[in-house]
């Protein structure tokens, strides 16, 4: 949808409007804590650990059987996802005095997108769009997945080790809903005592909530209306290793991760500049105890 003159103007029209006020507030701490590697290739393949190969207890000049580690193999492929703005260009040079449209309008389409990838983070499944890719739902094992009941039930501090524990090479985050995080606070409140429930994270510029030292991620696009038996209105948490070797991480393609722009030129049929805004992305789970997940809980 091109730039609306209505927009602009409220972008504009008054001295006091020094600046635009974010109406979506969102954590960057993701981005900072979920590595991307770069990939040369449409597929990236990799592979998992399937069994480890054990010695044995011998007797003196016994005979050693030799056995090996298995392995399979596992490939995922880069996502385009990209969007377009068209900017008026009589907007852009005459009312941009206070607020320049352009940026703005590019900053926000880039939030925009950002918070489109936390919800495929977590929602996306090729079987519904061949286009997207899998993403946490998906890729949780069963065998990786813990309930919090049989029809539901309610977070407790007991069930949140027993989820980290699920992840033995630890766990880097946990990400939730912020109502489940209130439920958290709620217990911390009711024992009392020590409720430091912030961490510091390398390369980020503030605290961030944690949970007996490890880091909160808020994505509020986790489902809220997960089926458990015959409660219709649960979500989860997911524990997730954040890691190029053994854990959950994104690829990217070409020089650069993260959103880029391109500047498409002066359109041929009105007067507006074009602008395209992509992402060459995936998002890649290399073993399977990397990531755990705690679902049924009524704690939306």
């Amino acid at each position: 949808m091109p730039l609306l003159a209505a927009e602009a103007a409220k972008l504009s029209i008054e001295d006091r409007q020094r600046g635009v006020i974010e109406e979506i507030i969102k954590d960057d701490a993701l981005f900072a804590l979920l590595p991307f590697v770069g990939v040369t290739d449409e597929v990236y393949s990799y592979v998992r650990e399937a069994t480890l190969a054990q010695g044995a207890f011998v007797d003196p000049y016994e005979v050693l059987e030799e056995s090996a580690s298995t392995f399979t193999s596992h490939s995922t492929k880069i996502r385009r996802f990209a969007g377009q703005v068209d900017i008026d260009n009589f907007m852009d040079e005459v009312q941009s005095n206070l607020n320049p449209q352009t940026a703005i309008q590019l900053a926000s389409k880039a939030k925009g997108m950002s918070l489109q990838f936390r919800s495929e983070l977590v929602n996306g499944d090729t079987a519904v769009n061949a286009k997207s890719f899998d993403g946490l739902r998906k890729l949780t094992p069963a065998g990786q997945t813990l309930g919090a009941g049989t029809n539901g039930g309610a977070l407790s501090f007991a069930q949140l080790d027993e989820l980290l524990d699920a992840v033995p090479k630890g766990a880097d985050c946990l990400m939730m809903r912020r109502g489940t995080w209130r439920a958290i606070r709620a217990l911390n409140r009711a024992f009392g005592g020590n409720v430091a429930e912030d961490t510091m994270i390398e390369n980020f510029g503030h605290p961030v909530k944690a949970y007996d030292g490890t880091p909160v991620i808020i994505n509020d696009f986790l489902p809220a209306n997960e089926v458990q038996g015959t409660a219709n209105e649960t979500c989860s948490i997911y524990a997730l290793r954040l890691n190029e070797a053994d854990g959950l991480h994104g690829i990217y393609g070409g020089h650069s991760a993260g959103v880029r722009m391109e500047e498409i030129g002066t359109l041929e049929d009105k007067d507006a500049t074009r602008y395209r805004l992509k992402w060459y992305a995936g998002l890649v789970l290399k073993a399977t105890h990397g990531v755990a997940r705690l679902k049924g809980l009524t704690n939306i």
